[in-house]
């Protein structure tokens, strides 16, 4: 069954995405939001590889010009799961606590930086 790999097509072309398998890019799997573009992906029929997909493809629909990382990072695993939801694909508590965990890095990163009017931990808190 191809439930995921369908799933990740409709959703590419839907939220007219491009996808850059051989990037000469040097860093892993990422978006850039004005080209619309994800690269480094790999498809597999796998929930993870579709969340991962999502977060990428989140980051590209909810960008705003600048942004914190921890808000980026929010923003764009928030977008994820909703998505997840709207499919009906449950999200595993082990993905969801590993991004989460990373939103939090992220934000205390910003705080030991001495960053200005960083969000709460309450508001960079993921709503599964």
């Amino acid at each position: 069954m191809s439930k995921y790999t369908d799933i990740q097509d409709e959703v590419i072309r839907r939220f007219r995405i491009e996808i850059n398998e051989n990037s000469k890019c040097k860093h892993r799997m990422h978006a850039h939001v004005r080209e619309r573009m994800i690269c480094k992906w790999n498809r597999k029929n796998s929930m993870s590889a579709t969340f991962a997909l999502f977060h990428e493809i989140g980051h590209v629909e909810t960008f705003r010009g600048i942004m914190r990382r921890c808000e980026s990072e929010f923003y764009a695993t928030q977008w994820a799961i909703d998505l997840c939801r709207e499919y009906n694909i449950e999200v595993p508590e082990g993905i969801v606590k590993k991004y989460q965990n990373y939103i939090w890095r992220e934000l205390d990163r910003g705080l030991r930086r001495h960053g200005k009017n960083l969000p709460s931990k309450e508001s960079m808190t993921l709503k599964v």
